[in-house]
């Protein structure tokens, strides 16, 4: 069952035998206490990857002609999955007429016609390599150009000179400083900068979290014991002097089923342990081994 703030926060003043409020603001204990269920709540996010959290998430723009393959990565974004890039070059496409082949039921545009491939995979690899990547383009070729990139993180200004294509769909980034996105090309026929509304990526974002007594904690409802007994054990140690042995053991427990669920994740299913028999092909069992590879089965 789902808790507001202010749930939580008279059940563990409860517990701790202490006088009774109607908002968080009442008394100062009370804010001591919804501080602590606010603490121990960025706490389990942070050792916890939460699915709740995974979601779709654009890039922000630098919209700057002088650095047109440098992007940022959103506040609040603790990590980024996969990223897609729209290509809106038709001519990177195909004609019409491919799609009519690959499925008789599509109505296809007028034979002829190119179709733009639409987003595209960008492959995110670690700096180092993406540096020796780009460090291998020639500057002296006509579609190869530069901009200084300007790290400022951790308060040491650094500059850099980075290489990039600008006639072709970006292919490969890397993340700097958990900010800084850098791109290897982009195709100077459709935009003067990479832009946010082409980006796709998905994600794992940072709740946040309100001192407001309707807050209800961005947790799945079976984590809200967790919380609680967490708070709780903490405010008996920090406003009483004295531990909570029943809510530490509630706690100890719940972190317990956390990594027994986690342990089952994306494991076989029983149909990935289906025999695969016959040649390969283009029959059923090759669809099969097809449909398995993706993941689709789950």
């Amino acid at each position: 069952m789902k808790m507001t703030l202010l749930d939580l926060t008279q059940n563990i003043l409860s517990r701790m035998s202490s006088d009774e409020v109607n908002s968080i603001s009442d008394t100062t204990e009370a804010m001591q206490v919804a501080t602590i269920v606010k603490n121990k709540y960025l706490d389990i996010i942070n050792r916890v990857n939460l699915t709740e959290h995974d979601q779709l998430i654009q890039l922000n723009a630098s919209n700057d002609p002088t650095a047109p393959v440098l992007m940022y990565v959103p506040s609040g974004i603790a990590d980024i999955q996969w990223l897609k890039y729209f290509d809106s070059n038709v001519l990177d496409g195909f004609d019409s007429v491919s799609i009519h082949d690959i499925n008789v039921d599509l109505n296809p545009p007028p034979t002829g016609t190119l179709v733009a491939p639409g987003y595209l995979y960008v492959n995110i690899l670690p700096v180092k390599e993406f540096i020796d990547m780009v460090n291998g383009f020639n500057p002296a070729e006509s579609n190869v150009a530069s901009f200084t990139f300007a790290d400022n993180s951790n308060n040491f200004n650094t500059n850099y000179t980075f290489y990039y294509k600008n006639d072709r769909q970006p292919r490969f980034c890397t993340i700097v400083s958990n900010y800084y996105v850098i791109f290897d090309s982009f195709d100077n026929t459709q935009d003067t900068t990479l832009q946010s509304s082409k980006t796709m990526g998905f994600g794992r974002v940072i709740p946040s979290f309100t001192m407001e007594d309707t807050f209800i904690p961005d947790l799945a409802e079976e984590q809200f014991q967790l919380l609680l007994n967490e708070a709780t054990a903490l405010a008996f140690y920090e406003l009483k002097q004295q531990p909570h042995q029943l809510a530490t053991l509630e706690a100890s427990r719940g972190w317990s089923n956390i990594q027994k669920n986690k342990s089952v994740d994306n494991k076989p299913t029983y149909f990935d342990s289906l025999p695969n028999f016959g040649r390969r092909g283009r029959g059923f069992h090759s669809q099969v081994s097809a449909f398995k590879s993706r993941g689709w089965d789950r």
